[in-house]
């Protein structure tokens, strides 16, 4: 039988890591569910949850929590903090318009803060992340080194969320970054 206790168990022990500029951490954990709006399901399923989803590479915040466009009519849901049966409230409160997957074991979101974390950053994404192009509200699906990722910008600075798996090896891949 399968040990439930094990599986909410973060992925690795590291600690806080910080260069004075930049500082990676894994942030307490959250409940994350993926939505997949059905064909010509997403004006009723938006309509259903009570909010207007984020257009293509933007973020948007409903309630405790953050929606997050990762392709055409699906989203990645984000709980400000760990909910039980996420997932199924999200499934129960769309009603049968889209896919509703629970990932919050499945993914893990770290982040980095501080002054360097775009510099630091800029050695691992192929993408722009300077505010005129990456403001607080965007999100994108793009690579960290060969590693696929969700990023996001926070008030705090940015979040990564990557399949599990790969946590351990973003998150040094990271602070290596951080190194100047």
């Amino acid at each position: 039988m399968v040990d439930i206790a094990r599986l909410a168990a973060p992925p690795f022990a590291p600690a806080e890591t910080s260069t004075g500029n930049a500082a990676v951490t894994l942030p307490p954990h959250r409940s994350i569910a993926s939505i997949a709006a059905f064909k010509d399901c997403l004006t009723p399923l938006q309509h259903a949850l009570g909010l207007t989803l984020p257009p293509p590479g933007k973020q948007s915040r409903h309630n405790a929590v953050l929606y997050l466009w990762t392709g055409p009519e699906k989203f990645l849901a984000v709980a400000d903090n760990e909910v039980p049966d996420f997932d199924i409230t999200l499934a129960q409160t769309a009603n049968g318009l889209a896919a509703i997957t629970d990932q919050s074991d499945g993914r893990t979101i770290l982040q980095i803060t501080g002054p360097a974390a775009r510099d630091a950053l800029a050695k691992l994404l192929p993408i722009d992340l300077h505010p005129s192009s990456f403001p607080i509200d965007a999100t994108a699906a793009t690579l960290a080194g060969h590693i696929p990722i969700q990023i996001w910008r926070s008030l705090e600075g940015f979040e990564l969320s990557c399949f599990r798996s790969y946590a351990e090896t973003l998150y040094k891949a990271l602070v290596e970054a951080c190194n100047f």
